[in-house]
């Protein structure tokens, strides 16, 4: 109509540019925020592996603690954050710095030079104790209280309440709890290293002070091994033991880890393989280097935890199927206590063709030969290694 008025051009222009820079921050505004997050996220995550690498703990990471956790510096509730597989120590992220200033891991080889074996006193940790833990003092429930409360020893695993906890405990001496036969204390590494210094080998008569039942255990795992349960296996078992005596054969070979029975008094170490049947493999061979050395004195028992699901050699010399984690570490190393030693005796058979055309390669297979105390023959086994 010729009294209608039309829009300006440079009002249509206006409207559209408006439309254009909207469209360009509903889009450019998530990138930048998402590259933003991605950036800070590495950054902290640099920072975090730097503490990780100069810290004396054993500190990982995880995103969803399995029960309710508190941190050791804030006492706030977190969810998901750093934990200690040595010593258990539990942290959120903002305070892992502080965490790591504040509190000592387990120590293995104490820094005096005291001789003395039972000088190891009690190294208690608040907060975070095991579920269904008891207070050695009251004898009542540990870590009921949604809070950051009581204590625990990290060597010896007794819990006791803060109002409990007296000057005494405190100054009381540990004596490893129950798997004090199992486990190499601090002072005995001490007084060996003075010992060697000494050019001194008498170490029968330095683990006489620990007692007869004293059978140290050295813990050979692969992480890799049973969808990485391994890993977890190697956390737990240096809660429960000493450090030093935990190896992952993924980073350590076997053959370099056994060199600690070197350090124990003759035929009293013992050795848990967790793994599969390359594993166990692995460190048998490992047990027949330290024969050709002239080791056989310091030859150790082995025992098998077996992981994953290629255990056709644990299976049939009876050490399982496989584990799943179906009863606790603490009863593992129970059973390992109380189990009674069998013979086992290994060859390596190579099977040739003898054919006019020999093409095939020769197979090397392991035989296994297992006895009871009469010597009456048990189970024998023949495993390929190229299954391995």
């Amino acid at each position: 109509m010729e009294g209608e008025q039309r829009p300006a051009p440079y009002q249509g222009l206006f409207a559209d540019g408006h439309l254009v820079l909207y469209t360009l921050c509903s889009v450019l505004l998530p990138v930048f925020i998402t590259f933003w997050c991605s950036l800070q996220r590495s950054r902290r995550q640099l920072h975090r592996r730097d503490i990780f690498r100069k810290s004396k703990h054993g500190w990982r990471d995880t995103d969803l603690f399995s029960h309710p956790t508190y941190c050791c510096v804030c006492a706030q509730h977190i969810l998901q954050g750093a934990f200690c597989d040595c010593c258990g120590l539990r942290v959120d992220e903002g305070c892992l710095k502080k965490a790591d200033k504040r509190f000592h891991c387990k120590e293995i080889m104490l820094k005096n030079d005291s001789r003395a074996l039972d000088a190891m006193h009690h190294h208690w940790i608040r907060g975070n104790v095991p579920l269904c833990s008891y207070c050695v003092v009251c004898k009542q429930q540990c870590g009921s209280q949604p809070k950051l409360c009581d204590y625990r020893c990290i060597w010896c695993q007794k819990t006791v309440h803060d109002e409990c906890m007296k000057s005494s405990l405190r100054n009381e001496k540990c004596d490893f709890g129950e798997f004090r036969n199992l486990i190499i204390p601090p002072s005995y590494l001490t007084c060996i290293n003075q010992m060697r210094k000494d050019k001194k080998t008498d170490y029968a008569m330095l683990a006489s002070k620990l007692g007869k039942q004293w059978t140290p255990l050295i813990v050979l795992a692969n992480s890799r091994s049973g969808t990485n349960m391994g890993e977890g296996l190697l956390g737990e078992f240096r809660i429960l033991l000493n450090p030093v005596q935990v190896f992952d054969v993924t980073k350590t070979p076997p053959i370099k880890a056994l060199q600690l029975c070197t350090l124990l008094p003759f035929h009293s170490a013992r050795v848990l393989v967790c793994g599969g049947d390359g594993t166990v493999g692995w460190v048998l061979d490992a047990v027949d280097e330290m024969k050709i050395k002239g080791q056989e004195k310091y030859i150790p028992q082995v025992a098998v935890l077996p992981l994953g699901t290629g255990n056709d050699l644990s299976n049939t010399l009876g050490w399982g199927t496989g584990y799943a984690g179906e009863i606790p570490v603490a009863q593992v190393l129970r059973n390992v206590m109380e189990a009674d030693g069998i013979k086992l005796d290994r060859w390596k058979v190579q099977v040739t063709n003898k054919g006019y055309y020999n093409l095939r390669k020769p197979k090397l297979m392991d035989v296994y030969l297992q006895q009871d105390e009469g010597g009456k023959i048990i189970s024998i086994l023949i495993h390929d290694v190229a299954t391995w």
